[in-house]
């Protein structure tokens, strides 16, 4: 048991790590996205009970494979979100005909992202469309 405890510690410590790094790299990280991912996958992961019972909520039961099941899986997940915040960025250079179309792909991505779309209801589609001849129309 001590090996998943210092396992799910590591995993969690690099994920500290990567948000610390983000922070500094792009000086706007939102946090409340990352604490629902984790809040959800910790949620789901105890709707399987494994192990020994830490505690009960009326037929719920909280157990501690499950609880660090969760905190494994969402320490990854966040862990990679926050990594590809400071590994990708728009002036990214790939080599060859992959990389050069990958460069293309985040160059139109960073295009898109960089100015928020005025969605309407019932007109997402039309807001989305608008947006990308918009970026068409410059480049």
């Amino acid at each position: 048991m001590n090996k998943e405890i210092l396992l799910t510690a590591t995993i969690w410590s690099f994920t500290l790590i990567f948000f610390v790094l983000a922070c500094v790299k792009c000086h706007r990280v939102r946090v409340l996205p990352s604490l629902f991912i984790v809040l959800f996958v910790i949620f789901f992961s105890l709707l399987s009970p494994s192990g020994e019972v830490l505690l009960t909520v009326g037929t719920f039961r909280i157990t501690l494979d499950s609880l660090l099941l969760g905190l494994r899986r969402s320490g990854i997940l966040v862990g990679m979100v926050f990594l590809s915040r400071i590994v990708v960025t728009p002036n990214i250079k790939l080599h060859g005909k992959f990389g050069n179309k990958l460069t293309e792909v985040f160059f139109y991505l960073n295009l898109l992202t960089e100015k928020k779309i005025a969605f309407k209801r019932g007109h997402i589609i039309e807001a989305i469309d608008d947006r990308l001849c918009e970026i068409w129309q410059v480049n």
